[in-house]
């Protein structure tokens, strides 16, 4: 098991979620072939089913709804496919709750729900408490904290290990017609205030403990993406690209080009260079709306 440190506000990031809609499993496919090790399928008592992407004391999410099932969580039919969920980390769902209605900023009762996880050939039931924002305080997703009651049933060192190398989340691209605003509206609800330019001048970061978000306008994440730009959905603002850092960026590229040229329909790539001018390798998973950006690990990151 993976002993994390706590947080009772949300200056960590808990994780990042991916919404299938109803292909959950043709996209645990197109992430299990981009190298990713997916967590077996998990079952929501709200009545939504995923798989994770873990990273230590972080995760990447796929969440989706079941075929043919009478009961479907109402949040997930309503949200946007692709990336819509950014979660913070809490200790305490309930104090946050308070910090955010103190704030003036409209959340959620904390709401309690769980799963099943096999662990060892035995059922053990992963159990989470959250309180949300409520839809409108944010346009781009489904921002929220994570309480996790059971944590060794969550974050496990044997399902760290990926395949592509991955080694963490690096940075959330944030899509909004005023990006300063809106990184000083995240920086409030977060509970954290470091707002800054991005040292290319091309938008506006905050940071958290280990993991960014970048915020731009339409036209400096067109400049960044061009032809890869996801969606908006209709969004006034909207999550727009995951970058993710591997331990072997050459491999992940190999591998990327070998899919777009075996199914150009399912995922686009470009070859190009960061900010800073390290490689990147950048895919649009075009099913899923999912634009990410793969960069090689950076030395420091966790400092």
């Amino acid at each position: 098991m993976n002993t994390r440190p706590s947080s009772a506000i949300g200056r960590i990031l808990d994780h990042v979620v991916v919404n299938a809609m109803f292909d959950i499993d043709a996209a645990a496919d197109c992430f299990t072939e981009l190298g990713f090790a997916l967590t077996p399928r998990g079952h929501h008592s709200l009545g939504s089913v995923n798989h994770l992407m873990m990273f230590g004391d972080h995760y990447l999410e796929l969440v989706g709804l079941p075929a043919g099932s009478t009961r479907l969580r109402r949040e997930i039919l309503e949200s946007r496919l692709g990336i819509d969920g950014l979660v913070f980390r809490t200790d305490d769902a309930h104090s946050t709750h308070a910090r955010l209605i103190a704030a003036r900023i409209k959340a959620t009762e904390p709401q309690s729900f769980s799963r099943p996880v096999a662990i060892d050939g035995v059922e053990q039931l992963a159990k989470f408490a959250t309180t949300r924002l409520e839809p409108g305080e944010l346009s781009a997703g489904r921002v929220y904290f994570c309480e996790h009651l059971t944590p060794q049933w969550v974050f496990r060192d044997e399902w760290t290990v990926h395949p592509n190398h991955a080694t963490r989340l690096a940075e959330l691209v944030v899509v909004s017609a005023e990006p300063r605003a809106e990184a000083q509206r995240y920086a409030l609800i977060a509970g954290e205030g470091s707002v800054a330019d991005t040292a290319d001048g091309a938008g506006v970061q905050l940071s958290l403990q280990g993991f960014g978000l970048h915020f731009v306008d339409a036209a400096g994440y067109r400049v960044r993406y061009g032809p890869l730009a996801c969606h908006a959905a209709d969004r006034a603002s909207y999550f727009g690209a995951l970058v993710v850092e591997t331990a072997d960026l050459h491999s992940m590229g190999e591998k990327l080009a070998s899919m777009a040229c075996g199914d150009p329909a399912m995922v686009k790539v470009v070859h190009t260079t960061t900010s800073d001018g390290a490689p990147a390798v950048r895919a649009l998973l075009l099913p899923f709306n999912t634009l990410i950006e793969f960069i090689g690990t950076v030395e420091h990151a966790h400092s």
